[in-house]
């Protein structure tokens, strides 16, 4: 008989699963899920110059600039100076780029929508009560 799975190895499994569905909605909208995150790190959070855009996002700065780079040919943001540092670049997500992100957000919160919804009360409160500790986590 296999060992029972700790709760860390079940969210850990739940986390991926939920995840590489997510990503699927990303692509399907023909995109990447770092220009997806990237977009909507854009949309909540205002203009940002590609530096702090890198730290946020977790890459080095050149792969950043590659990713607006690209980004901007694709119509989906705006580059300019940055007046209090001639050496940043500022980038600011256009109305393509905010209803892209707006989109992979609407399709994934569906997504997820479809397995909550379902729940008996019992459930849903235990789910609640969950997210609640998770969000206290997260905050820290």
């Amino acid at each position: 008989m296999a060992a029972k799975r700790s709760n860390s190895e079940r969210l850990y499994f739940f986390v991926r699963h939920i995840g590489r569905r997510l990503r699927d909605i990303d692509v399907a909208q023909g995109t990447s899920p770092a220009r997806i995150s990237a977009l909507a790190h854009l949309v909540f959070h205002g203009i940002d110059n590609v530096g702090a855009m890198a730290d946020h996002e977790r890459v080095s700065r050149p792969a950043m600039t590659r990713l607006v780079r690209d980004m901007e040919r694709a119509g989906l943001v705006k580059r300019r100076g940055d007046k209090g540092d001639g050496r940043a670049t500022l980038v600011e997500v256009t109305a393509k780029g905010r209803a892209m992100a707006f989109r992979a957000r609407d399709e994934k919160i569906a997504l997820i929508a479809k397995h909550v919804e379902g729940l008996d009360a019992e459930t849903a409160k235990a789910v609640s009560r969950a997210l609640d500790v998770f969000e206290k986590i997260e905050g820290r």
